[in-house]
Order: structure tokens, then sequence, then C-alpha cells
């Protein structure tokens, strides 16, 4: 029987700043050692844009999160990094001095990582990137990512009604997740600095076979068909390399503010061993971010 029914975890992805001072302190006092906040959505927010959003909006969105940092450190008691990049959910007006000012922003205090970025047909307030427009924003953040040696968050998109409804359900991740990765080995950046994110059954072994990338589910919020139970069965099936387990907890949408600890307590309810538990909701993300976290064990 483990000695301690809390074990530290990171959230390896999450929009985590848009919550309330009372989910942190839920978050913290359950386990939570440290968080990746995403901060490059402006519907995580839950604002309304009544026009496409430009670079002062996008900015004001990153450097609100980077000076939310530290204070959240002090208040809450874990440790708080941030990825910043373009989001493809909505289109931005002037996004290559996003591009521009990218650099600058991951040298600052608490940015680890880009993103998350990925191809998304899907888009707020109808704001529609052309598409081969979207591609080199992409393909720029990519470029800069290697320059940099840092991880990008790779968004999957979750298929929507009114969207590609011409395409199979087990046809839409792969699909945008090829685009990518087409993208991702031309520029030549090392599949060990992706997470393959927001996956489901659709790409799990696709994922697993034809890149090195780690792979991230998310378990908390309600959007998706992953949870606790698909978290547990792809570890046991797949085993705990390569896997990253995160929240992707945002104010717009119903959260489970106990997913981590929940999936944790699955997995030693079906005996998968406390090593490989800890490697996917602490040690892969620890790495992988390069965080240089103690485990806290």
């Amino acid at each position: 029987m483990p000695a301690n029914a809390v074990l530290p975890y990171i959230d390896a992805h999450c929009h985590t700043h848009g919550l309330p001072f009372d989910a942190w302190e839920t978050l913290g006092s359950s386990g939570c050692a440290a968080v990746v906040l995403s901060v490059g959505n402006p519907h995580v927010y839950r604002e309304i844009h009544p026009e496409v959003p430009d670079w002062n909006v996008m900015r004001h969105y990153w450097e609100g999160a980077i000076r939310f940092a530290p204070e959240a450190e002090r208040t809450h008691f874990m440790k708080v990094f941030v990825a910043v990049g373009i989001s493809f959910m909505t289109y931005w007006r002037e996004w290559q001095l996003a591009i521009d000012a990218l650099p600058e922003f991951l040298r600052m205090p608490h940015v680890v990582a880009i993103g998350e970025t990925g191809i998304d047909p899907w888009q707020y307030w109808g704001y529609q990137w052309p598409a081969e427009e979207g591609k080199q924003a992409f393909a720029e953040q990519i470029r800069i990512a290697k320059e940099h040696d840092l991880p990008v968050i790779l968004h999957t998109p979750t298929q929507r009604k009114g969207f590609m409804p011409e395409m199979p359900p087990d046809r839409y991740k792969r699909h945008f997740l090829d685009q990518d990765l087409e993208i991702i080995n031309r520029i030549g950046l090392d599949h060990r600095r992706i997470v393959i994110d927001h996956a489901d059954e659709t790409i799990l072994e696709h994922a697993l076979k034809e890149t090195k990338a780690y792979i991230g589910i998310g378990v908390g919020v309600t959007l998706r068909r992953t949870g606790p139970i698909f978290f547990a069965d792809t570890i046991e099936r797949f085993g705990s390399e390569r896997f990253l387990i995160n929240t992707d907890h945002m104010a717009e949408l119903a959260c489970d503010l106990l997913a981590v600890p929940k999936t944790i307590r699955e997995m030693r309810r079906r005996g998968i061993d406390e090593a490989s538990i800890h490697r996917v909701v602490f040690d892969n993300a620890n790495e992988c971010f390069r965080l240089g976290l103690a485990d806290g064990r």
C-alpha cells in the first residue's frame, strides 16, 4: 500500500490562470506540484472579441500570465510555468509581430515552451485563419522552437459539429496531426521536443509508432472523452515511457479539479507500479520541459 494517498503531480497543460482562487487552493491541496499554463487562447478566459484580435491583445495574454506566475507560486505553494504561442482557434491580426517577439518572451522567467499551437479548422467567433497563412505561422513557431531547443505543446483538434462533417470521426485528429507533422519534419524539429496533446484512441498508436514525441492526455474537462479510466487503460496497454498527464482546465468549460488524483487512484487500484505512475504524472513532464523539480516524495 502506498505510504501517502497524495502523490505530487505536474499538470503538463492547462489554462488554470483563468480559474478562481478556490480552484487553485483545491489543486494545491490535492497534490499539484506544478502547472504549465498555455496562455495564447483568448476563449479560455471567457472573453468575447467583437472583432479580430490583434498583437496588442495577444501580448496582453502572454504578459499577464507571466506576471501572474510568481504571485501564484507565493500564494498557492506550487511552481507555475508558462507556454506562449499562437493558437489557431481564432485568427489574429498582426500575428507576424507575435512571431518577431516570441524569442524575447522565451527568455522570460517562467516560460518553458511554445504552445499550444497546431492547425485547427474550428474558429472562435468565426475569425477564420486562411489555410496557407495558418501553416506559415505554425511553421515559424516550429522554426523558433528548433532554434531555441524548446518543447512545443502540439494541439490536436477535437471534431465539432459543422466542421468537415464529411470526415469520419476516427480520421479527424489524424488528418490535422499529419499536416502538423509534415511541417515539423520538413523543418527538422526533434520529435522529442514535441508533446502531441489532446491524444485519444484515434491517434495514440499512430503517434507512438510514427513519432518519438511525448503524448499528452487531458483528463480534466468534459469536452473530451478522455478521463481517468481512459488514461489508466492507456498506461496499462502502452506503458509509461512517453505519456504526460494534464487537465486542460479552463474557465470556459466544466472542470474536474480532482481529475489527476482520481487518475492516480485508478492506476493504483489496477496495480500499476508506483514508478510507472510517478513517471506519467511527474517525471516525464519534468524531463520534457526541463523543469528541474525535485519529486517531493
